[in-house]
């Protein structure tokens, strides 16, 4: 049986997300159908990257990704289909795979020119990528979807750099639904320059004060070292590489709807800088 996922920027409230999978069903009935995110913020295709980055793997090789963020056709815009580690990816070329698959070449990439009504559409997630994708789920060719392309649109992420023998910057990359901030620190550079050096990390306050933070947890649960007084380290920051190895600031347990998560108490944001400094 086929898999499609379905990421958008959509949102739940619309009919687009039920009419783009109307839309398949319509085509194939024996099909799965998993929708990856639908809130990601407007037009953000590095937030779109992150997340599916960090899931599409995990799914069968064949899998078909629909990404319909920043979505619609321009004459600098076209629709492609890439295969890319086993995976098909439809969306349009406006950079989002050089980020997803950053480790990656490009097995095969076309332009798609098959569905000429659906690329002019206003809703081109369901008009010309879900008969993409039913193609390619029904064993279709790529190769009669359009002409074929040799590069992928090329867009360039935030880094994080190493400065004077003593910092490490990065900034905040992705705001989860806990309100867990994400930064673009991998726990691969961080431990190629820390050598077992001591540390801080430097979190600018919602006050503009600054807290430092000498230790990175390897789970939410080392904060507490007494679990009968667990609810004394409720709302405790703390550090740890997430499940997708990259630096995470948050508050222990902190309900973002009750009181506020690590974003918002401590007023932080996408783009916004964290710094470690290292003890020489």
């Amino acid at each position: 049986m086929a898999i499609i996922t379905l990421t958008s920027d959509f949102g739940l409230k619309d009919y687009f997300v039920s009419s783009v999978k109307g839309a398949i069903l319509k085509e194939l009935a024996d099909v799965t159908i998993v929708d990856i995110s639908h809130n990601v913020n407007p037009y953000d295709l590095s937030e779109a990257a992150y997340v599916i980055r960090n899931s599409y793997d995990e799914f069968p090789k064949g899998t078909i990704h629909i990404i319909g963020v920043n979505a619609l056709s321009t004459p600098f815009q076209k629709p492609i289909c890439a295969f890319i580690n086993g995976h098909y990816f439809v969306c349009a070329d406006n950079g989002i795979l050089s980020l997803i698959c950053q480790n990656n070449e490009a097995e095969e990439i076309y332009e798609v020119t098959a569905y000429p009504e659906g690329m002019e559409s206003l809703f081109p997630m369901k008009n010309c990528f879900v008969p993409i994708a039913c193609h390619l789920a029904r064993g279709g060719l790529p190769s009669i979807l359009g002409n074929k392309r040799n590069e992928l649109r090329q867009l360039n992420e935030l880094k994080p750099i190493y400065r004077d023998d003593k910092f490490i910057i990065g900034n905040v990359i992705y705001i989860d639904h806990f309100g867990n901030v994400v930064t673009n620190i991998s726990r691969l550079f961080f431990e190629e320059i820390a050598k077992d050096r001591k540390y801080k990390i430097l979190l600018r306050q919602k006050d503009f004060s600054i807290t430092d933070i000498n230790i990175i947890y390897e789970h939410y649960n080392e904060v507490v070292q007494d679990f009968s007084k667990e609810v004394q380290a409720f709302g405790r920051t703390l550090c740890l590489f997430n499940s997708a190895n990259f630096l995470e600031v948050t508050l222990y347990k902190s309900n973002p709807v009750i009181s506020g998560g690590a974003n918002k108490l401590m007023g932080l944001k996408k783009g916004d800088t964290i710094t470690i400094e290292f003890e020489n």
